[in-house]
């Protein structure tokens, strides 16, 4: 974490507890957002908005592979990305700095 927006940002994609679920189910078995939004019966587009939080707060990772059938096209699979996730006093501490 390098600045104080990071750890906004983490923090934002972690508050949401549908975001905490979809993080547990990625980390078990990467996915389409089709699937996604199926296994937790919510809308494509809520999906979508979800794996981009996730996605911009550098937690998941989406690969777009080449889908064969029934005819050529692109898919996006995402992915839990390596990452440790810790927040204690001296970064705190190192962040403040960062303001000056």
């Amino acid at each position: 974490m390098e600045s104080p927006e990071d750890l906004v940002r983490i923090g934002r994609a972690l508050s949401n507890p549908l975001r905490v679920r979809i993080l547990l189910m990625l980390v078990k078995n990467p996915t389409f957002i089709q699937d996604v939004a199926h296994k937790l019966s919510i809308p494509y587009a809520l999906a979508h908005l979800h794996l981009k939080v996730l996605e911009e707060a550098g937690l998941i990772e989406g690969v777009y592979v080449v889908e064969e059938r029934p005819r050529p096209h692109l898919r996006k699979v995402y992915r839990v990305r390596d990452f440790r996730l810790v927040i204690d006093r001296q970064l705190l501490e190192r962040l403040a700095e960062s303001l000056g």
